[in-house]
């Protein structure tokens, strides 16, 4: 189920008596995906359930969204989602030719300029200027790669082959 959704942000505090929640994004199109009215997905945690939340005002605070839900409108309430993803259905998002959701990294095999596989993307960790894809190898500790284009030569989402090229002690 968790497949049909991406995470958009993080809830990392709360803001404020009315149920204010503060929000770090996990998306590069955060003006498109953090709209006044738009319905987001949260899975509360005591029921397991997905709930949906809509926006109803958004302010910004240096690197992190303010954000006013509708249905939350006391600090006690808003207390219960930190620390949570927000999601939204993957099939209410368009993407423009040539993205993609770092999503569908997850799985596909890392591979040399020369073919010889490297291992598997496990895992995408996030850092304030790139992402890094920690890759698991068999007989051998997991590599992080950082996703730029020093290293990663090509994304082929349709064979699910992503080539690598290491730099010197890399590997």
């Amino acid at each position: 189920m968790e497949k049909d959704y991406l995470i958009i942000g993080y809830i990392v505090s709360t803001h404020g008596l009315r149920g204010g929640l503060k929000i770090k994004p996990a998306t590069s199109f955060v003006d498109d995906r953090f709209k006044v009215r738009r319905k987001l997905t949260v899975k509360n945690p005591k029921t397991n359930e997905f709930e949906t939340l809509t926006i109803s005002k958004i302010t910004t605070q240096k690197d992190l969204l303010v954000i006013n839900f509708k249905e939350i409108n006391v600090i006690e309430k808003a207390e219960e989602y930190l620390k949570l993803p927000l999601y939204i259905k993957r099939e209410n998002v368009v993407l423009e030719e040539g993205y993609f959701f770092l999503d569908d990294l997850l799985g596909m095999k890392v591979v040399l300029e020369d073919n010889i596989l490297v291992g598997e993307v496990s895992e995408i960790l996030e850092y304030a200027s790139y992402h890094t894809l920690r890759i698991k190898r068999e007989n051998a500790k997991d590599l992080l790669i950082p996703y730029i284009e020093e290293f990663i030569v090509s994304t082929d989402l349709a064979s699910k082959t992503i080539v690598f090229r290491p730099i010197e002690g890399m590997l």
